[in-house]
């Protein structure tokens, strides 16, 4: 596959070399080398030498030439997400809860993939996923020029996401913190995961928004990317979210948690961009 790229660079803080302006754009070391090997990366219609000097203005064309694992899945029948953001490099939408991220099998058509499926005109290229229960932003890569740079910002914590969650109000919780516990797999229980001493490392910030004596409104960030990793750091510490049939004995009509709002570096760029949808009413009512 053919993936060119043409623009002009803005925003950046100093002049950098062609080396230096790559890698902090993320761009994979294999691409890197392959745009030097073939001389596929121009800088104002000529090839440099990765020791040469870029600034702002300069007009940059690149040409890969790779492979990219397309996956190919049914599409849906209809399409009941909301579109947050769209361009051509990816697009965020709005995960209704009850429905899962993506299919396990070929033949699965009721997952959120399977409607992006419907509704691009390109195979979607997921780049993280929520639970099924949870609802809110999910970004989903359409030009594949841009999928490593953007999980390289995932990895790196570079692009952060924000939630927020209803929760039981544990008075004797700071209202501001961070939940640093490791997270392992439940023995009692598969479906569960669970803060042991030999799990993975987990840190989650909070902060409570307001509360009333008896749930509490938080806004959470993810330090690390644990399955049920914020369902768990909040059942662990008394806060159960409202509505969690595994963590919580609180039922309610849904599962009170949401991710409202994704900020991200532009690809091949220093500016940031945050998106964010509005935090259902129904969240703020709760904890009035």
């Amino acid at each position: 596959m053919i993936l060119e790229r043409h623009f002009q660079i803005n925003h950046m803080p100093h002049p950098l070399t062609v080396r230096q302006t790559l890698q902090q754009w993320l761009v994979p070391k294999k691409w890197q080398h392959e745009l030097r090997i073939d001389r596929s990366i121009l800088v104002n219609g000529r090839y440099l030498p990765y020791n040469n000097l870029v600034q702002n203005g300069d007009q940059i064309d690149l040409t890969l030439n790779t492979n990219i694992n397309m996956q190919h899945y049914l599409p849906a029948s209809d399409v009941n997400f909301k579109v947050v953001f769209e361009n051509s490099d990816l697009l965020i939408v709005n995960k209704p809860a009850g429905i899962k991220t993506h299919p396990n099998r070929p033949d699965e058509n009721g997952t959120l993939y399977n409607q992006l499926v419907t509704y691009l005109d390109t195979p979607p290229l997921m780049l993280h996923r929520l639970d099924m229960l949870t609802s809110g932003l999910i970004m989903i890569g359409k030009d594949p020029l841009v999928i490593p740079i953007l999980e390289r910002q995932l990895a790196q914590k570079t692009m952060q996401r924000n939630y927020v969650a209803v929760t039981s109000f544990e008075r004797d919780m700071p209202l501001k913190g961070v939940i640093d516990a490791p997270i392992g797999p439940d023995l009692a229980d598969k479906r569960k995961r669970k803060v042991t001493a030999t799990g993975l490392a987990a840190r989650t910030h909070y902060e409570v928004l307001q509360h009333n004596d008896k749930f509490a409104l938080v806004k959470l960030t993810l330090e690390t990317g644990r399955t049920h990793q914020i369902r768990v750091h909040l059942a662990s510490q008394n806060m159960a979210i409202v509505g969690d049939p595994l963590y919580s004995n609180i039922t309610a009509d849904q599962m009170y948690l949401y991710a409202y709002q994704i900020t991200y570096c532009l690809p091949f760029d220093w500016e940031f961009k945050t998106v964010e949808d509005q935090i259902p009413e129904s969240f703020y009512k709760m904890t009035k």
